[in-house]
Protein backbone atom coordinates (compact mmCIF):
# COMPACT_ATOMS: atom_id res chain seq x y z
CA UNK A 1 0.00 0.00 0.00
CA UNK A 2 1.11 3.82 -1.23
CA UNK A 3 2.72 5.26 1.94
CA UNK A 4 0.88 8.96 2.39
CA UNK A 5 3.86 10.74 2.35
CA UNK A 6 5.02 8.85 -1.18
CA UNK A 7 1.03 9.71 -2.54
CA UNK A 8 1.97 13.44 -1.20
CA UNK A 9 4.55 13.09 -4.01
CA UNK A 10 2.92 12.12 -6.40
CA UNK A 11 -0.02 14.48 -6.29
CA UNK A 12 2.57 17.69 -5.89
CA UNK A 13 4.49 16.00 -8.79
CA UNK A 14 1.11 16.02 -10.88
CA UNK A 15 0.34 19.93 -10.11
CA UNK A 16 3.60 20.76 -11.05
CA UNK A 17 3.10 19.34 -14.27
CA UNK A 18 -0.34 20.37 -14.88
CA UNK A 19 1.09 24.05 -14.05
CA UNK A 20 3.04 23.48 -16.42
CA UNK A 21 1.42 22.80 -19.21
CA UNK A 22 -1.03 25.53 -18.39
CA UNK A 23 1.64 27.61 -18.63
CA UNK A 24 3.08 26.73 -21.44
CA UNK A 25 -0.57 27.25 -23.38
CA UNK A 26 -1.14 30.65 -21.80
CA UNK A 27 2.52 31.95 -23.17
CA UNK A 28 1.33 30.33 -26.07
CA UNK A 29 -2.04 32.28 -26.49
CA UNK A 30 -0.42 35.73 -25.48
CA UNK A 31 1.29 35.90 -29.10
CA UNK A 32 -2.26 36.25 -30.48
CA UNK A 33 -2.83 38.59 -28.10
CA UNK A 34 0.38 41.09 -28.64
CA UNK A 35 -0.76 43.41 -30.59
CA UNK A 36 -3.90 44.33 -28.25
CA UNK A 37 -1.56 44.91 -25.38
CA UNK A 38 0.56 48.45 -24.47
CA UNK A 39 3.75 48.14 -23.41
CA UNK A 40 3.60 47.76 -20.13
CA UNK A 41 1.40 44.90 -20.18
CA UNK A 42 3.96 43.24 -22.55
CA UNK A 43 7.05 44.05 -19.92
CA UNK A 44 4.93 42.03 -17.27
CA UNK A 45 4.53 39.19 -19.10
CA UNK A 46 7.86 38.87 -19.79
CA UNK A 47 9.67 39.30 -16.51
CA UNK A 48 7.16 36.62 -15.45
CA UNK A 49 8.03 34.69 -18.09
CA UNK A 50 11.54 35.08 -17.54
CA UNK A 51 11.47 34.46 -13.92
CA UNK A 52 9.79 31.00 -14.36
CA UNK A 53 11.32 29.79 -17.13
CA UNK A 54 14.79 30.85 -15.39
CA UNK A 55 14.13 32.02 -12.41
CA UNK A 56 15.47 35.27 -10.69
CA UNK A 57 17.14 37.58 -12.49
CA UNK A 58 21.16 36.99 -12.17
CA UNK A 59 22.32 39.06 -14.97
CA UNK A 60 23.81 42.59 -14.72
CA UNK A 61 21.72 45.65 -16.22
CA UNK A 62 21.87 46.95 -19.24
CA UNK A 63 23.03 49.89 -19.24
CA UNK A 64 24.72 50.16 -22.05
CA UNK A 65 22.22 49.38 -25.20
CA UNK A 66 18.51 50.40 -26.05
CA UNK A 67 16.34 51.55 -23.19
CA UNK A 68 14.09 48.56 -24.05
CA UNK A 69 16.82 46.37 -23.18
CA UNK A 70 16.74 48.36 -19.59
CA UNK A 71 13.05 47.77 -19.32
CA UNK A 72 12.98 44.26 -19.98
CA UNK A 73 15.49 43.53 -17.46
CA UNK A 74 13.94 45.68 -15.10
CA UNK A 75 10.43 44.16 -15.33
CA UNK A 76 12.25 41.00 -14.38
CA UNK A 77 14.73 42.07 -12.07
CA UNK A 78 11.89 43.91 -10.11
CA UNK A 79 10.10 40.01 -9.47
CA UNK A 80 12.96 39.55 -6.90
CA UNK A 81 13.11 35.85 -5.28
CA UNK A 82 9.66 35.23 -6.79
CA UNK A 83 9.44 31.26 -7.46
CA UNK A 84 8.73 29.66 -10.66
CA UNK A 85 5.74 27.95 -9.85
CA UNK A 86 4.33 31.60 -8.51
CA UNK A 87 5.22 33.40 -11.49
CA UNK A 88 3.83 30.58 -13.64
CA UNK A 89 0.38 30.94 -11.31
CA UNK A 90 0.49 34.85 -11.90
CA UNK A 91 1.15 34.82 -15.41
CA UNK A 92 -1.47 32.64 -16.58
CA UNK A 93 -3.90 34.75 -13.67
CA UNK A 94 -2.39 37.77 -16.01
CA UNK A 95 -4.19 36.32 -19.05
CA UNK A 96 -7.16 35.16 -17.47
CA UNK A 97 -7.79 38.42 -16.36
CA UNK A 98 -7.80 39.13 -19.75
CA UNK A 99 -9.71 36.61 -20.96
CA UNK A 100 -11.24 34.28 -18.87
CA UNK A 101 -12.27 31.84 -21.24
CA UNK A 102 -8.87 31.50 -22.86
CA UNK A 103 -7.64 28.15 -22.35
CA UNK A 104 -11.20 26.87 -23.80
CA UNK A 105 -10.54 28.67 -27.32
CA UNK A 106 -7.60 27.65 -30.19
CA UNK A 107 -4.84 28.46 -29.74
CA UNK A 108 -2.63 28.64 -33.18
CA UNK A 109 1.06 28.15 -33.95
CA UNK A 110 3.20 25.31 -33.29
CA UNK A 111 5.20 26.76 -29.84
CA UNK A 112 5.61 29.72 -27.39
CA UNK A 113 7.91 32.13 -28.15
CA UNK A 114 10.54 33.01 -25.52
CA UNK A 115 10.90 36.15 -26.78
CA UNK A 116 8.10 39.13 -26.97
CA UNK A 117 8.87 41.49 -29.26
CA UNK A 118 8.22 45.19 -27.65
CA UNK A 119 10.09 47.34 -29.77
CA UNK A 120 7.21 46.40 -32.41
CA UNK A 121 5.48 49.37 -30.21
CA UNK A 122 8.18 51.71 -30.26
CA UNK A 123 6.70 54.07 -32.70
CA UNK A 124 3.37 53.92 -30.69
CA UNK A 125 0.26 51.76 -31.53
CA UNK A 126 -0.56 54.30 -34.75
CA UNK A 127 -2.00 52.30 -37.36
CA UNK A 128 -0.30 53.94 -40.52
CA UNK A 129 -2.35 53.23 -43.77
CA UNK A 130 -0.47 50.93 -46.33
CA UNK A 131 0.17 54.00 -48.41
CA UNK A 132 2.30 56.10 -45.09
CA UNK A 133 4.50 53.29 -44.82
CA UNK A 134 8.40 53.72 -45.34
CA UNK A 135 10.63 50.52 -46.02
CA UNK A 136 11.56 50.76 -42.23
CA UNK A 137 7.66 49.95 -41.07
CA UNK A 138 7.13 46.90 -43.83
CA UNK A 139 10.12 45.58 -42.22
CA UNK A 140 8.74 46.49 -38.59
CA UNK A 141 5.85 44.83 -39.25
CA UNK A 142 7.34 41.48 -41.06
CA UNK A 143 6.02 41.73 -44.48
CA UNK A 144 8.54 39.84 -45.98
CA UNK A 145 6.94 40.32 -49.61
CA UNK A 146 6.54 44.04 -49.52
CA UNK A 147 10.45 44.10 -48.41
CA UNK A 148 11.61 41.92 -51.11
CA UNK A 149 9.08 43.86 -53.46
CA UNK A 150 11.08 47.52 -52.53
CA UNK A 151 14.81 46.00 -52.82
CA UNK A 152 14.03 45.07 -55.82
CA UNK A 153 13.68 48.60 -57.48
CA UNK A 154 15.70 50.01 -54.86
CA UNK A 155 18.66 47.77 -53.42
CA UNK A 156 20.08 50.99 -52.12
CA UNK A 157 17.57 50.95 -48.94
CA UNK A 158 18.81 48.22 -47.67
CA UNK A 159 21.90 50.13 -46.24
CA UNK A 160 19.59 53.60 -45.85
CA UNK A 161 19.11 54.03 -41.71
CA UNK A 162 16.57 55.41 -39.85
CA UNK A 163 16.98 58.97 -38.33
CA UNK A 164 18.28 57.67 -35.09
CA UNK A 165 21.02 55.85 -36.68
CA UNK A 166 19.36 52.14 -36.43
CA UNK A 167 19.83 50.86 -40.49
CA UNK A 168 16.96 48.04 -41.83
CA UNK A 169 19.28 45.00 -41.22
CA UNK A 170 19.00 46.22 -37.09
CA UNK A 171 15.17 46.45 -37.41
CA UNK A 172 15.10 43.35 -38.87
CA UNK A 173 17.62 41.53 -35.86
CA UNK A 174 15.50 43.17 -33.25
CA UNK A 175 12.85 40.91 -34.06
CA UNK A 176 14.29 38.05 -34.98
CA UNK A 177 12.92 38.31 -38.88
CA UNK A 178 15.36 35.38 -40.61
CA UNK A 179 13.79 35.62 -44.01
CA UNK A 180 14.04 39.57 -44.09
CA UNK A 181 17.55 39.25 -42.46
CA UNK A 182 18.68 37.34 -45.51
CA UNK A 183 16.60 39.67 -48.59
CA UNK A 184 18.42 42.71 -46.77
CA UNK A 185 21.76 40.91 -47.02
CA UNK A 186 21.20 39.70 -50.51
CA UNK A 187 20.45 43.16 -51.60
CA UNK A 188 23.53 45.01 -49.88
CA UNK A 189 23.41 45.00 -46.63
CA UNK A 190 26.16 45.80 -44.45
CA UNK A 191 26.39 42.45 -42.24
CA UNK A 192 28.24 44.22 -39.84
CA UNK A 193 26.51 48.25 -39.69
CA UNK A 194 26.67 49.75 -36.89
CA UNK A 195 23.46 51.99 -35.16
CA UNK A 196 24.26 54.76 -33.29
CA UNK A 197 25.57 52.83 -29.81
CA UNK A 198 28.35 50.88 -32.22
CA UNK A 199 26.22 47.95 -31.95
CA UNK A 200 25.21 45.37 -34.96
CA UNK A 201 22.69 43.16 -35.78
CA UNK A 202 24.38 40.52 -34.16
CA UNK A 203 24.43 42.14 -30.68
CA UNK A 204 20.71 42.84 -31.42
CA UNK A 205 19.85 38.76 -32.25
CA UNK A 206 21.91 38.03 -29.42
CA UNK A 207 20.31 40.31 -26.80
CA UNK A 208 17.27 38.90 -27.79
CA UNK A 209 17.92 35.77 -27.86
CA UNK A 210 17.06 34.80 -31.67
CA UNK A 211 18.95 32.15 -31.92
CA UNK A 212 18.24 30.87 -35.62
CA UNK A 213 19.24 34.30 -36.55
CA UNK A 214 22.23 33.75 -34.29
CA UNK A 215 23.29 31.04 -36.51
CA UNK A 216 22.54 32.42 -39.62
CA UNK A 217 24.65 35.68 -39.02
CA UNK A 218 27.32 33.72 -38.01
CA UNK A 219 27.46 31.82 -40.53
CA UNK A 220 27.25 34.58 -43.21
CA UNK A 221 30.42 36.00 -41.47
CA UNK A 222 28.89 38.46 -38.86
CA UNK A 223 31.78 39.31 -36.79
CA UNK A 224 31.15 38.77 -32.69
CA UNK A 225 33.97 40.24 -31.66
CA UNK A 226 32.78 43.91 -32.47
CA UNK A 227 32.44 46.23 -29.71
CA UNK A 228 29.78 48.74 -29.02
CA UNK A 229 31.01 52.10 -28.02
CA UNK A 230 30.72 50.91 -24.15
CA UNK A 231 33.80 48.28 -25.43
CA UNK A 232 30.79 44.85 -25.09
CA UNK A 233 30.69 42.15 -28.11
CA UNK A 234 27.65 39.97 -28.49
CA UNK A 235 29.22 37.16 -27.08
CA UNK A 236 29.56 39.36 -23.70
CA UNK A 237 25.74 39.79 -23.51
CA UNK A 238 25.18 36.19 -24.59
CA UNK A 239 23.64 33.24 -22.99
CA UNK A 240 25.25 30.02 -22.29
CA UNK A 241 23.37 28.74 -25.50
CA UNK A 242 23.90 31.30 -28.02
CA UNK A 243 28.17 32.14 -26.78
CA UNK A 244 28.77 28.78 -27.32
CA UNK A 245 27.45 29.57 -30.90
CA UNK A 246 29.70 32.62 -31.65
Amino acid sequence: MMAEDEMADLESDQASTDLEETFNRAAKYLQTLVSELDSGQLLAFYGLYKQATVGPCDIPRPNWYQMQAKQKWEAWKNLGDMSCETAMANYIQGIARINPIWDAEEVKGDEASKWIVFSKLSSGNVELNDEDKTFLDWIKEGNEAKVRELLSGEPALANTPDEEGMHPIHWAADRGYLEILDHLIKSGANINSRDQYGQTALHYVVSCDHVDAVKYLVSIGAQSNIADNDGVTPKEIANEQIAALL
